[in-house]
Order: structure tokens, then sequence, then C-alpha cells
């Protein structure tokens, strides 16, 4: 009889052990939370050489439709030695669930802006399509 005793608590206090601690110290299951971090998306550009007069003037219509949209604009980065030409830094305001939308309420009011500023939405295509045709080389990253 003793022995079923000593057995039959032995399995009772095994049996409340995994349990007991967590209840007793008020914790509950981890639910996953987002932290709070900034997510850039990082362009590396390689342009062709013997145009940097024209893709000059074409960031700074870039950086007047920031200003004209009321929007933050990239940090602009300037190589003078490696691979890449210029490293653009663009805050993904609404982190990396940005990365499978679309377009976004900031950039919706650059586009605006943008075709406003430089005469409509097809003179503003030929400008971003001469800008594009300036790079040899490009590399996106995120981060």
């Amino acid at each position: 009889m003793r022995k079923l005793l000593i057995t039959a608590a032995a399995f009772g206090l095994a049996t409340t052990m995994g349990v007991t601690p967590a209840m007793a110290d008020g914790h509950e299951e981890a639910k996953p939370e987002m932290r709070d971090q900034t997510w850039y998306r990082i362009n590396m550009i390689k342009f062709n050489p013997g145009n940097q007069q024209r893709i000059g003037e074409i960031l700074d219509m870039f950086e007047a439709a920031d200003k004209a949209a009321g929007v933050d604009g990239p940090f602009v980065m300037h190589m003078d030695t490696g691979a890449w030409d210029m490293a653009v830094f663009f805050r993904m305001e609404h982190g990396i669930k940005q990365m499978g939308w679309r377009s976004t309420p900031e950039g919706d009011k650059w586009d605006a802006a943008f075709n406003e500023m430089v005469g409509g939405e097809d003179e503003a295509r030929k400008i971003c399509t001469e800008f594009q045709s300036s790079v040899a080389d490009e590399q996106t990253h995120s981060g």
C-alpha cells in the first residue's frame, strides 16, 4: 500500500510540474509581435559614361517632385570609388509589407506631382525612360 501511495504521489507531482511554474508566474502563451524597425529599399546604380549632366538634371526634377508631393525623398549617396556610381536609399514607410504592394499612397502623390511638374503622364514617362536608358547596371536590395 505504501508503495502504491508513493507511486501515485510521484505521478501526481510529475504531471503538475510542467504546467505549474508558468501558471504561477502569470505567463501566457507567447504571441508573435512585429518589432518596430525601419526598412529601406536600396538601389545600387552604375550609369553609362558621358551623360552626367543630364542625369543631374533629371535627379533635380525628381527631388523637386519629392518637395511638391510633400514626401520624404530618398537619401542619395554618390560614389567616388567602387563598382557603383550611386546608392539610393528609399525608406519603406509601411515596413517590409510594402514590398508586396503595387503602389503606395506616397508613390501615388509623387507620380501626380511629377506628372504635373513636367507637363503630363506621357512626358513623365519619357523622362523616366530617358533616365533608365542612362543606367548601365542596377541592383536592388532591401534591409
